[in-house]
């Protein structure tokens, strides 16, 4: 059937394809954590933003029972009435603040690092995962 004339219609309706710009471009390719952190990427900005973040939190866990474990202690003993002991001719309170907070000290040193160790060694294993999951072996079901 043939449009009538004047009716406004000129002929058969022509089909449209609509298409987007991108279905010629590349699949955008993976990157690893490494890749991203030596371009100064913001996904890299964001790594290190994580390792400096668990490395603060790590100090600051640090510094706090320090404060508290070794700052208390003049108040303990200037409340106790155990602050007159001795042992042998010096007392016990100059031994405890004098000679035993060291080895606190160190150890509290130590555990900062301890977990300073684990937070980078974390990281760097992140660095060195591949980000894409294609890129794994597969897994042997024998």
């Amino acid at each position: 059937m043939a449009p009538e004339p004047g009716s406004g219609e000129t002929g058969p309706r022509q089909r449209v394809r609509v298409t987007s710009p991108l279905v010629h471009a590349a699949a955008p390719q993976r990157r690893s954590a490494r890749q991203e952190i030596a371009e100064q990427s913001t996904v890299g900005a964001v790594y290190v933003r994580s390792l400096v973040r668990a490395q603060r939190r790590a100090a600051i866990a640090v510094t706090l029972v320090a404060a508290v474990s070794i700052g208390v202690m003049p108040l303990v003993f200037w409340t106790d009435p155990a602050r007159s002991w001795r042992i042998g001719e010096v007392p016990a309170v100059w031994l405890v603040l004098g000679v035993l907070v060291y080895p606190w000290v160190w150890w509290l040193g130590r555990a900062y690092v301890w977990r300073a160790e684990r937070n980078e060694t974390t990281f760097v294993a992140l660095m060195e995962s591949p980000t894409d999951p294609a890129s794994d072996p597969p897994a042997d079901d024998a």
